[in-house]
């Protein structure tokens, strides 16, 4: 029984995006290879893995299995790599970070700019997840770096080293022309509109979103913050958003904060890698680019 970690990153691809085109564009394979990688794989195992009776990539209870196993195989081998490069001079191959989307991306495009530098030989991947989609993908994929919200306790933390970053504010906000701008917020006031929220992109909460933050019942979701943005300009409903998307609203008068006792959220943000690795190179200039950006 032979099988290669091709192999098994396609399964992981697959497993992640959902198709085999997905796991093709992510691996930058066309999704014939793919779809080889997974017949090879499965003839080696003399296991299906996926069952074909669907139009979607859903694995059997056994790829389920053979799933988890490859990648407690797929974490030492990129280990080693890793290890290997960073011998070799140093620069990785590849460097993958995850970030929230709640973060300001401005930041982000200045490290893929430095990244740009015919100088720098790592191929940078940004990611982009929401709450605890962003620690799903950094374990899971795995990504190299987190750009994370922030942990609640110590304990949270124990496998991770951090970084703090500037905290982050969320202000509660809606449209001048939305009913709750004009009166005091209460839990009753509220009750009958929506609350926007922005989707936790965990596979956890894929069928049940996770709920909102205040407890509404009433909820939209939504995508990411630039989808809520809008929808709080038109007056679509209330909801919490990072003060750096919206300070030209705020100035202009477009969107106001709610009159109520909390109005304001502050999170820290940390840039998280796994206690124990070490970084190369251009892990390394990625977290120096970011820290010097937002001194």
């Amino acid at each position: 029984m032979y099988f290669t970690l091709d192999q098994l990153q396609a399964l992981d691809a697959i497993a992640r995006t959902g198709t085999f085109a997905g796991a093709a564009s992510e691996l930058h394979k066309v999704p014939s290879a793919i779809s080889y990688l997974v017949q090879g794989l499965e003839t080696a195992l003399e296991v299906e893995l996926f069952d074909r009776s669907r139009r979607k990539a859903v694995l059997t209870k056994e790829g389920r299995r053979i799933l988890d196993a490859s990648r407690d195989v797929l974490k030492p081998a990129k280990a080693l790599n890793r290890l290997a490069v960073e011998l070799s001079g140093g620069w990785e191959a590849e460097l993958h970070v995850v970030v929230d989307g709640a973060l300001p991306m401005y930041a982000m495009t200045h490290c893929l700019r430095r990244f740009a530098d015919p100088e720098v030989p790592t191929c940078l991947r940004l990611d982009v997840e929401y709450q605890e989609g962003v620690l799903d993908r950094f374990d899971h994929a795995p990504a190299d770096i987190g750009l994370y919200l922030g942990f609640d306790t110590d304990a949270q933390r124990k496998d991770y080293e951090c970084i703090g970053l500037p905290e982050l504010e969320l202000l509660l906000v809606a449209s001048p022309e939305h009913p709750l701008c004009q009166t005091r917020v209460t839990v009753e006031s509220r009750a009958g509109h929506a609350e926007l929220v922005v989707r936790d992109s965990s596979s956890r909460f894929a069928q049940q979103p996770k709920g909102s933050f205040i407890g509404s019942r009433n909820v939209v979701f939504l995508a990411d913050f630039y989808s809520k943005r809008i929808a709080l300009l038109e007056a679509a409903g209330y909801g919490w958003i990072p003060r750096h998307f919206i300070r030209s609203d705020l100035d202009e008068g477009t969107l106001q904060v709610l009159d109520t006792e909390a109005n304001s959220w502050t999170y820290q943000p940390v840039v998280t890698t796994r206690k124990g690795e070490t970084l190369g190179r251009g892990g390394r200039l990625f977290i120096e680019s970011l820290l010097s950006f937002l001194s």
